[in-house]
């Protein structure tokens, strides 16, 4: 059964509109809506900082991507998805975490 699945799956050929799809750049599914990736496990451990403020550096799985960027005036400035939503500015204080991720756009 083995020789069978690995002969027949050898010999699988990729369709016309999928190979022209990937050659354009184009995606492999299609999609009527627009989704934002979002990691909320940054965004947990931020939450967690004032209950377990000791073990925030342990906890296992959660790793906070920052990017760091020299600004106009020579200082440097870390940037991450977190850092935007709490030093949001005070107009978008009403936003909540969804409908922030959900609506703004980085440029």
């Amino acid at each position: 059964l083995t020789k069978i699945v690995n002969s027949l799956t050898g010999k699988m050929e990729i369709g016309a509109p999928m190979a022209c799809a990937y050659l354009l750049g184009h995606k492999d599914h299609y999609t009527s809506h627009r989704f934002e990736p979002f990691s909320w496990k940054s965004f947990v451990r931020e939450a967690m900082k004032p209950w377990h403020p000791d073990n925030n550096d342990n906890i296992v799985g959660f790793t906070d991507k920052v990017t760091v960027r020299k600004s106009e005036d020579g200082n440097y400035i870390g940037i991450s998805p977190v850092f935007d939503y709490i030093y949001r500015p005070k107009i978008y204080e009403d936003v909540n975490l969804y409908d922030w991720i959900r609506l703004s756009r980085k440029k």
